[in-house]
């Protein structure tokens, strides 16, 4: 084993423990406006500053606002920063992105977590969408080639997405199509055996430029540090955009998106022997088999239209449909606790499955000024509706073949899996369905009391529904029970205010209500009730050397009810679908502060920084959720050498001590031989990587570039849990080295 993998991996104590990490930080954004104008031809990767006329809705509130104007913390992810990382996932760049940190099931699932909870609330061009990851929902992670920059607003957002979390919202905004022509190409390869090729072109379809088009496509083929996954994901992009007159604006474009990985892992890697001492596991080691796979294809449409009312208003209507096939056949060693010579565990977990998942999301509003006691105020209406459909037929694995493990697991050191796999029994019939659906209307107003104070309030009123149908073998519905039908109806309002001190400095405190309704079942297999609360936030944002630099400080106080928890005596995937029991906490209080900075202190020089600290406890003054981290800072910058042919960069991202509560052995033995186990916790130190850059220009429309990624190796758990049969942990990637040749024309 790498003697990086030893470095703090894993802590067996009776009780909490305490770790501090002071970190020098910053944030990651980009100076200007939430939603911008279409891209010059030489300006493809930087996010334009416009002016008044040109502002576009946020992300937040859909009032056009800049990010000093929103009482929100707000970061942009833009394509310069994405180019110079090679950020090509949605994961890549929200693993940059200030306060959000990074956890995986396995080498298939990922999750997203902002101030101590997961982010589900994404948006594709301001349309709302969700993010689910679970043995039957897993929401394929999407490519940068569709994407031209990434919104993230921390915090509660529910205005105009409905029900959420108050960790953040992520906002997606997809490539437009240019006013003139140009693109590029793009081929990698390095670490792992990853080739990517990636090429986009767009520009005028008229002569005139008022139908304009554009197309993006890209292939990746890579194996992994893991042991037998390998993936292969085509992507494909267009749009088209029509000025049918100079106040009214049609878009219409799809994607594709196919992930298609072999060998793929449905579980994470034990921690603890059953002496309690820590296991040594490479990170290259994988629970599962060669034949196993994930295979996940999404295609979507979307659609358009402005509409230019008078001089100050405007109607948008957008609307986004998702078809999406999920198909898998999985297996993996449960957790559990080995003993030294890798015998010991239960059965495996294994699953095969076929889902079909489809959605659609309408968003529509009217945006304007008003004239009121003299001055102009900012107005905005509008509504949603979103329903998703979600599909599980009866397919399933028969009897398992000679030679399977059907009691207990073989000797997982070394873990040799050469047995078949079960056969597949087709069926066209449903298994279950689920449907949700959210329709709600809001609106928000921003005054304009003077030059230098702003207020904004506004509220939503969700009518939302979630209907479980369940079927017999013969495909006939069952009846439903209590369980299968959850209906909440809910207002939650929405108030900010910001006040500009001088020019340079801005002052400003929101409130938003949380509502988020769960899809946890408990023990007796009901539904439990929707998490409510509130969020509190206060801060300043500053720019101490003009507009293409800026400081922002933040502070957040969050309350909530009926909290969703892993039920700590439920038996795991011991309910319908193979999910596991939780239960339901109240009187949570979640903490903090941010601090971020972002632009160019002097031309040339990029910087972005972060720190963000964020603590839950439960109302008996017990630490909820200590599987993220109380600390996070993360600093990224690049700087054009004299002449700017020559680009060099990096970036560290550090975090605090995470651990989880269970039973772990205590190094004492039954008369069986079976581990006596207490109550205690595991751990995964603190620690830090480092990123670093180099690119150079060949010529002018030619570049050059490496990216390393965790280049000192360090090794880490991403994620310690207790799930599975005990306690396990997915190892982060170790050093990964990317070179790339790209040609703009």
């Amino acid at each position: 084993m790498n003697s990086n993998n030893k470095k703090g991996f894993v802590s067996v104590l009776a009780g909490p423990s305490l770790y501090a990490l002071a970190l020098t930080v910053v944030a990651a954004t980009s100076n200007g406006t939430i939603d911008t104008v279409d891209l010059a031809p030489d300006q493809d990767q930087d996010i334009v500053v416009t002016g008044e006329k040109d502002k576009r809705p946020t992300t937040s509130t859909k009032l056009p606002l800049t990010l000093r104007e929103t009482p929100q913390s707000v970061t942009v992810v833009d394509r310069q920063r994405i180019e110079d990382f090679n950020l090509t996932s949605i994961t890549e760049v929200l693993a940059q992105t200030p306060g959000v940190t990074i956890s995986s099931t396995d080498s298939n699932r990922t999750n997203f977590n902002v101030r101590g909870f997961a982010v589900r609330n994404f948006q594709n061009d301001g349309v709302p969408t969700i993010y689910q990851v679970s043995g039957y929902e897993n929401s394929a992670v999407g490519d940068m080639a569709i994407y031209d920059r990434v919104e993230v607003v921390r915090g509660a957002a529910g205005l105009v997405t409905g029900v959420g979390d108050p960790s953040a919202t992520v906002n997606l905004v997809r490539k437009r199509a240019p006013s003139e022509f140009r693109g590029y190409f793009n081929v990698q390869g390095g670490s792992f055996s990853t080739y990517r090729m990636e090429a986009d072109v767009g520009g005028p379809v008229t002569n005139d430029g008022s139908v304009r088009a554009r197309v993006a496509a890209a292939y990746t083929d890579r194996e992994s540090y893991i042991d037998l996954q390998h993936d292969r994901i085509p992507v494909l992009y267009g749009t088209i955009e029509w000025d049918l007159t100079p106040h009214t604006r049609l878009r219409v474009g799809a994607d594709y998106l196919r992930t298609n990985s072999e060998g793929a892992g449905w579980g994470s890697v034990p921690l603890l022997y059953s002496d309690g001492s820590a296991t040594d596991f490479p990170r290259s080691f994988t629970g599962t088999t060669r034949w196993t796979y994930w295979r996940r294809e999404t295609t979507t449409v979307f659609a358009s239209a402005e509409q230019d009312i008078g001089h100050n208003w405007v109607v948008r209507v957008s609307y986004n449909g998702r078809r999406g096939d999920n198909d898998s056949r999985l297996f993996n060693i449960p957790n559990g606790y080995p003993n030294r010579d890798g015998t010991g565990l239960a059965a495996p977990f294994s699953f095969y499955g076929e889902v079909d998942q489809n959605e659609d999301a309408f968003d529509g509003y009217v945006a304007g000024k008003v004239r009121l006691f003299g001055r102009e105020h900012e107005v905005v209406a509008g509504a949603n509706h979103f329903e998703r459909d979600f599909l599980v037929n009866r397919s399933r694995f028969g009897d398992a073949p000679v030679g399977y493990p059907t009691t207990a697991t073989p000797d997982i050191d070394p873990w040799q899996p050469n047995f078949a796999p079960p056969p597949i029994i087709r069926s066209s019939l449903p298994d279950f369905s689920q449907t949700l659906r959210q329709t709600g209307g809001y609106g928000v107003v921003r005054l304009n009391p003077a030059d230098w104070l702003k207020v904004i309030a506004g509220g939503r009123y969700t009518d939302y529904r979630a209907d479980r149908d369940n079927f017999s073998t013969t495909g006939a519905p069952l009846p439903d029970g209590p369980s299968n039908v959850q209906q909440v109806r809910k207002w939650t309002p929405y108030g900010g205010i910001v006040a500009d001190l001088t020019p340079a400095v801005s002052l400003y405190a929101s409130y938003a209500s949380v509502f988020s309704p769960v899809s946890a079942r408990s023990a007796a297999n009901e539904i439990l009730p929707p998490t409510t609360g509130a969020n509190y936030e206060a801060g300043v944002k500053l720019s101490p050397f003009g507009p293409a630099f800026t400081v922002s400080a933040a502070g957040f106080h969050i309350k909530q009810d009926n909290l969703t928890q892993t039920d700590p005596n439920g038996i795991p995937n011991s309910l319908p679908g193979n999910l596991t029991p939780s239960i339901s906490i109240s009187g949570v209080k979640t903490w903090g502060g941010e601090l971020e900075l972002a632009g160019e202190p002097l031309p040339g020089w990029s910087l972005n920084g972060s720190y963000t600290y964020a603590r839950s406890e439960d109302a008996t003054g017990l630490r909820v959720n200590p599987f993220f981290p109380l600390h996070l800072g993360r600093v990224y910058t690049t700087y054009r050498l004299h002449g700017g042919r020559l680009t060099i960069g990096g970036g560290v991202t550090a975090q605090s001590r995470i651990f989880d509560r269970g039973n772990v052995p205590s190094g004492r033995f039954t008369a069986s031989g079976a581990p006596v186990l207490v109550p205690g916790t595991v751990s995964q130190g603190g620690y830090a990587t480092v990123d670093a850059l180099l690119r150079y220009a060949l010529t002018e429309r030619a570049t050059l570039s490496v990216n390393a990624t965790n280049l000192l190796d360090q090794g880490y758990y991403r994620n310690v849990r207790f799930a599975f049969g005990g306690p396990g942990g997915f190892y982060g990637e170790p050093r990964r080295v990317i070179g790339s040749v790209r040609v703009a024309f």
